[in-house]
C-alpha cells in the first residue's frame, strides 16, 4: 500500500468540504474524469493547470491549497478563513470593507 501524496490527500479533502464525487470535480474543473481517476488511481500530482482548474472549482486560490497544509493558523484564524470562503462575492467584498473600516478605526484609537 503507497501513501497518498499531498496533492491528492488535499483534492480529496476539498471534494469533501465541497460534497463532490470524482464526477461532479471533474465537471466543476472543465477537466476529464479519466485524467481526475487517472491521478487517484496512480498517486500522481496534478499537471499546474489541472490543478489550478480544481482549486477554480472548489473555491481556493493555489496559494490557499498549499497554505493549508501548514497548522500555523489560530483555531479562530481557521474559523474565518472557512467562513470568508463559504461568503458570496458580495458578501466577500462586504467583509473586506468591514476590515478595513476596522483597522482604520484600530489606527485612530492608537494615535490618541
Amino acid at each position: 500500500m503507497y501513501e497518498e501524496n499531498f496533492c491528492i490527500r488535499r483534492i480529496k479533502e476539498l471534494m469533501e468540504k465541497n460534497n463532490f464525487n470524482a464526477y461532479r470535480l471533474a465537471c466543476k474543473a472543465g477537466i476529464s474524469l479519466s485524467t481526475l481517476t487517472s491521478m487517484f488511481d496512480k498517486n500522481t500530482d496534478p499537471r499546474v493547470q489541472t490543478l489550478e482548474k480544481i482549486c477554480s472549482a472548489c473555491g481556493v486560490s493555489v496559494s490557499q491549497f498549499f497554505e493549508r497544509s501548514s497548522k500555523d493558523l489560530t483555531t479562530e484564524q481557521e474559523y474565518l478563513l472557512e467562513t470568508y470562503d463559504h461568503l458570496s462575492p458580495s458578501g466577500k467584498n462586504h467583509l473586506v470593507s468591514y476590515l478595513n473600516y476596522l483597522a482604520q478605526c484600530d489606527e485612530s484609537s492608537q494615535e490618541n
